[in-house]
């Protein structure tokens, strides 16, 4: 009974969010119609006021509490085998993205070639790229740091020191520096920096474009940093824990699939351009008939074709604010149009005539004789027939489960009422997800985080960056000193989290006497795959997970505290749905901060971000694999995301293939200790037995 009771006080709660969500609904779309127009009408001000510029439209997160103090400037390290020819290198970045052209003549990345400056507190391009070089952005550093050659005990200390200094200001905002080795038979390394508004406004310009990567794996089944051993589901990976809507999309799939081929078919027939022997012939009209569906072929081809011409305008005019067209919508949908006529050779005459010999009586009455013989042959005829194959296929789906007749009625129920059933159930789930996301919004944000104070609260931070990362950790023997441990109940990932936790409690503990370690830290975390850095083609965001909350206990690694983590996951994966679903909208759409002003968005970020101060970043890929566009076998590549506003300690966890590296990117008011995360979550995955 007690039960039952907490069960309905759960409801009502569930219920009262919900409502309280719906009516604030009108107040969002207000606020949302307030902000598009007021940017619209701040940035038509500033391209009046300043001619020479091109005003940045980016709502993303990054952008709006990015300052110059603390910018968002993602570091990128990667360790190449081979010697190191800067020249080489130097030319592959001028050939592959600076000087790179597209079929127009016009330059392909046109911003890693200008300015970024603030205007009235927005961010602009410079129009003017005339004095770029790219002598001031492909640099080559010394092979020696403070008097000895750099090498593995003193590359941190050196990339860290690169990493606090600021691209000059008067400067497109990215660089890399290329540190080569004292000894040709070791790894150079290469340090890119690259400000967050070039990926999110440059179009085409992707990461691994940037890096100069490609995959030389061939696409495999992904196996994510979560995966203890191979084969496991997706709902026990934290970084896909949200299940996609399978049956959904199979009958979007299956639907797209039949109308495309319909499609196709009806061309085809209505539409024969060219023979058999590849000549192409002109098409002769002959009924009503043919006519339309000839018009409706092209009217679609029309529409087709004015979509992609427009979309090529509107990537020109943002790859050049010069660019301008001369033909308009109108002339565009003329030139298309007739084109399309003088291919299929259609003219009023035709027109005419067509309609003249479909009005025939002579060929009204082939029609006609022509309906009835087919409707009587399919109908009447071979009724019997049809009967039989209907038979054969309800025989086929009973014992076999599939039937090879697709054509027969039972062989399209069998495919189409399943997914019909399953879809109306995923959509029945998701309805129950949409209900239940305000209260679990509501109780992740402000009920769940702890209000423990840390050290990391007390401290002032100074915007400039350092990092500190871990040497390779093998999988392999992680996985063979706990061969019975990992299963459903006790994850790889579990692990690798706990020792995290446990490297992050040791750092706390060196504060102990200034600020108790918390016993929860509240923490983000998001995940990003390896086609992150290789995948140069599709939706840039498509490699990059949701966020989820995560509050991660701190103290000293062991079996219970790995158990503790596993429940948080879980619990993660079923009240976190929705949270994780809108984070992937802003990364992809900025659906969120497109909802409030800038100053209210600004406001609440600072205020989540002082009560979550580190976030973690999973990067995992099924392969160590890369290539360099140059030639060479790139050994690792590791991701600094820059921590901002009140976030202060960004811990990135690296798996690929087999290899574990931590990446940590801190302000510099953290430094010298922060290298105590990395120490400690060496030690802890090499010696710890759960």
């Amino acid at each position: 009974m007690e039960s039952f009771w907490q069960e309905l006080k759960s409801l009502l709660k569930t219920l009262l969010c919900f409502v309280v969500a719906v009516m604030l609904m009108p107040l969002l779309l207000l606020s949302f119609l307030c902000a598009h127009f007021g940017n619209e009408l701040v940035n038509y001000i500033l391209s009046i006021k300043y001619p020479n510029l091109t005003i940045s439209k980016s709502k993303k997160i990054r952008t709006l509490i990015d300052t110059q103090k603390n910018a968002g400037i993602f570091h990128f390290l990667l360790q190449v085998e081979g010697a190191c020819d800067f020249e080489l290198i130097k030319r592959s970045y001028a050939q592959h993205l600076t000087d790179l052209r597209d079929k127009t003549g016009m330059v392909r990345f046109p911003k890693l070639r200008q300015k970024l400056v603030n205007c009235w507190g927005h961010y602009a391009w410079v129009n003017d790229s005339s004095g770029f070089n790219i002598n001031n952005h492909v640099l080559l550093s010394t092979h020696k740091y403070r008097g000895r050659p750099v090498n593995d005990s003193n590359i941190q200390d050196y990339v860290s020191e690169l990493a606090t200094k600021y691209i000059p200001s008067d400067l497109p905002q990215w660089q890399v520096i290329v540190i080569p080795s004292s000894d040709s038979t070791q790894p150079y390394y290469i340090l890119i920096k690259l400000h967050h508004l070039i990926i999110a406004e440059e179009e085409d310009l992707h990461v691994g474009e940037m890096l100069l990567l490609h995959d030389t794996t061939e696409k495999k089944t992904v196996m994510t940093l979560n995966d203890g051993v191979l084969g496991q589901s997706p709902s026990q990976q934290l970084s896909h824990f949200v299940r996609q809507p399978e049956h959904i999309s199979r009958l979007v799939k299956h639907l797209m699939h039949l109308v495309i081929c319909r499609w196709q078919q009806f061309i085809y027939e209505f539409e024969s351009l060219e023979t058999p022997d590849g000549a192409s012939s002109s098409i002769q009209v002959r009924s009503l008939s043919q006519l339309l569906s000839l018009i409706l072929i092209v009217l679609v081809n029309v529409v087709l074709g004015y979509w992609r011409s427009r979309s090529k305008l509107l990537k020109l005019k943002r790859r050049s604010s010069g660019y301008r067209n001369d033909v308009g919508r109108l002339m565009t949908i003329r030139l298309l149009l007739r084109r399309e006529l003088e291919h299929r050779n259609l003219s009023w005459t035709v027109a005419r005539m067509a309609l003249y010999n479909s009005l025939q009586p002579t060929n009204l009455a082939k029609v006609w004789t022509r309906f009835m013989w087919r409707f009587n042959m399919n109908h009447v005829l071979l009724l019997p027939y049809h009967f039989y194959c209907e038979a054969l296929a309800m025989r086929d789906v009973l014992l076999r489960g599939q039937t090879s007749y697709t054509s027969t009625y039972c062989a399209r129920l069998h495919l189409y009422v399943p997914l019909l059933l399953y879809a109306q159930l995923e959509l029945v789930k998701i309805c129950w997800e949409l209900f239940k996301a305000p209260r679990n919004i509501y109780e992740v944000l402000f009920e769940q985080p702890t209000k423990e104070l840390n050290i990391l609260h007390k401290k002032s931070y100074a915007g400039r960056k350092i990092v500190s990362f871990s040497r390779s950790i093998d999988g392999t023997q992680l996985r063979e000193r706990h061969r019975d441990r990992f299963n459903d109940q006790l994850r790889e990932s579990d692990f690798s989290l706990t020792c995290l936790a446990g490297a992050v409690h040791d750092y706390f503990n060196t504060f102990s006497d200034l600020a108790p370690v918390p016993s929860l830290l509240n923490t983000t975390c998001r995940t990003i795959s390896k086609g992150y850095f290789t995948d140069r083609r599709g939706d840039k965001s498509d490699n990059i997970g949701g966020v989820v909350f995560l509050q991660l206990p701190l103290r000293q690694p062991d079996v219970e505290h790995a158990r503790h983590l596993h429940g948080i996951v879980e619990c993660i994966r079923q009240q976190q749905i929705m949270i994780y679903l809108a984070s992937i909208g802003q990364t992809k759409y900025s659906m969120l901060t497109a909802l409030l002003p800038h100053v209210l968005t600004k406001i609440f970020i600072n205020f989540f971000s002082y009560n979550f101060p580190i976030t973690i970043t999973e990067i995992y890929g099924s392969s160590a694999e890369f290539q360099s566009t140059w030639g060479q076998r790139v050994q690792d590549v590791l991701l600094f995301r820059p921590p901002q506003s009140k976030t202060c300690l960004s811990l990135n966890l690296h798996r690929f293939g087999d290899k574990y590296r931590l990446a940590i990117m801190a302000d510099t008011h953290l430094a010298p200790d922060h290298t105590i995360i990395t120490r400690s979550f060496e030690r802890y995955m090499e010696t710890v037995t759960l």
